[in-house]
């Protein structure tokens, strides 16, 4: 893969500075006009020297060092090779209970090997007691091609992951290199963590600050809803964002949906050689914990006629995938299901259509029969929470959808007057939002990383801006929502297919259109 000045530079800062990427390093301030304007515009041009200008550094997992600075123990170092390895990041493709896949890079055609060591530890170590720490278990995985560019994209899965154990492990191959020893936590109990979500990042000074506020917050696990590194086709981008986010994603699962900007890479093409998710497509479900997931593409990587088979393809395994959810929530195996996907359904984002003809048509129908009760989505740079809701009212029984499109990206800008009842909160910020399961409740709170003048806080901290509160359907409830999965001809009729596709295709197209200011207007 292409050396690029832009990854030594952060390699460079990931490699001299302890993690999570935040240090005391101080840089000057822009003026501020000018710096309301860069941060508005993503910051892209100088997110990487201000890297580390976040605040001061700690472990990720709360263990500080010593006051003395001279007594600070050391943290693991990398081993050099042939092939060093980058970008890991660890995701699910298995049962999250018991299995971690982790995923990194190596430059080049060849490789030296894929493998992962690790050890399962006791959950109170730290990072500083992984030096000397020897891992006396090895798993050989499988390596394949990065989309458009000479490197390769490893993936090594652990298993048998005991309750109650955290997991030193380390990725790469002897005389290839390793990654310093990190450490992931233990399975949290099955009705009690926290989850943190955001869409539209980029590699920005903004992004940067959010990536840092998830890692200060320390969750179980991380979505990203689409929109990922704004590669757009220039492939050594990726690289940029998997080093931004490796010290938090080789520390937390994270777990992803595609978004119309990495349509840009090949119809997805791009993203789905560098992630490591179930079913390895764009579309897929699974518990963790009491929640069902479900991720959908939501038509963002529809591009023609052959596309539009998968998309029907998704459309079915969707409504099979939330039907099945539906009857387990009933039986009280899981509590809740949400959906993840990039594109919103409804919006309140000024210069957009108030809702996306095309998901009312294709998805919300589903989503209501099922009783889903939450949507993650992004798309929208920036934030805001539904009521309960169905087509554009708020109705009890609904679902909530989250737009929390504040990732890192350009913000939007929100209509002075909001259409409808069914918006309970929005704003426009970086940020994102936390979700904490206690049982049959799930407690969201959502922070920024800026204050009211899109200025990013300087001392790294967050800003509470919204909290809210869901409560897990009643048993005659979830009785009401378990109906059997419909046939394709039930769902949607060839005629209705045909106009559902023709919107998609024209909506993703004129989306393209604008951003690249070759039209200028609204209804996106």
């Amino acid at each position: 893969m292409g050396e690029t000045l832009s990854r030594q530079t952060v390699q460079h800062f990931l490699n001299d500075f302890s993690e999570p990427i935040m240090t005391d390093r101080k840089f000057p301030p822009l003026p501020d006009p000018l710096r309301r304007t860069v941060l508005r515009a993503g910051a892209g041009a100088i997110a990487l020297p201000l890297l580390h200008a976040c605040g001061t550094s700690a472990p990720p997992d709360g263990a500080l060092p010593p006051d003395d600075v001279g007594d600070t123990p050391p943290l693991p170092q990398p081993t050099p090779g042939t092939h060093p390895p980058r970008g890991a990041h660890v995701s699910f493709v298995d049962d999250p209970t018991s299995t971690r896949t982790v995923t990194w890079f190596t430059d080049g055609s060849d490789s030296a090997g894929t493998y992962v060591e690790y050890s399962f530890v006791d959950a109170e170590t730290t990072e500083y007691e992984l030096v000397d720490l020897a891992l006396d278990q090895r798993e050989e995985g499988n390596s394949s091609e990065v989309f458009e560019v000479e490197a390769l994209t490893h993936a090594a899965t652990i298993t048998g992951v005991p309750e109650g154990k955290a997991i030193a492990y380390r990725v790469g191959s002897d005389g290839g290199g390793w990654t310093a020893t990190r450490l992931l936590p233990p399975n949290p109990e099955r009705d009690r963590f926290r989850f943190c979500h955001y869409g539209d990042q980029s590699s920005s000074e903004a992004a940067v600050a959010v990536t840092n506020g998830v890692i200060s917050r320390n969750p179980d696990l991380l979505w990203i809803a689409g929109d990922l590194s704004y590669a757009n086709g220039d492939q050594p981008v990726w690289d940029t964002w998997f080093d931004m986010l490796e010290p938090l994603a080789s520390r937390i699962p994270v777990m992803t949906s595609p978004g119309n900007h990495e349509a840009k890479d090949g119809g997805g093409a791009g993203y789905l050689s560098r992630v490591s998710q179930p079913g390895q497509s764009a579309y897929y479900g699974f518990d963790y914990g009491n929640i069902h997931f479900s991720v959908s593409t939501a038509g963002c990587l529809l591009e023609g006629v052959a596309s539009a088979v998968e998309l029907l393809a998704e459309l079915v395994q969707l409504e099979a995938d939330l039907a099945q959810a539906a009857l387990r929530r009933a039986l009280g195996e899981i509590d809740f299901i949400a959906v993840v996907q990039h594109y919103t359904i409804w919006t309140n984002e000024d210069g957009r259509d108030p809702f996306n003809l095309s998901l009312v048509l294709l998805q919300e129908h589903i989503l209501l029969r099922y009783g889903v009760d939450l949507l993650l989505v992004g798309h929208d740079h920036i934030y805001e929470r539904s009521h309960p809701m169905a087509y554009g009212r708020a109705v009890d029984g609904g679902y909530v959808q989250i737009t929390q499109g504040g990732g890192g990206q350009s913000l939007y800008d929100l209509l002075e007057t909001p259409r409808g009842n069914w918006s309970a909160h929005n704003q426009l910020c970086h940020g994102f939002t936390e979700y904490e399961v206690d049982g049959p409740t799930i407690r969201g709170t959502t922070y920024t990383v800026e204050d009211a003048d899109i200025v990013l806080f300087d001392d790294g901290r967050l800003e509470v801006i919204d909290s809210f509160e869901l409560t897990a359907r009643s048993a005659a409830e979830r009785a009401k929502f378990a109906k059997p999965a419909r046939k394709r001809s039930e769902i949607v009729s060839e005629a209705d297919w045909a106009d559902i596709v023709r919107h998609t295709l024209v909506r993703n197209q004129l989306h393209d259109a604008i951003e690249t200011g070759s039209v200028v207007g609204a209804g996106m």
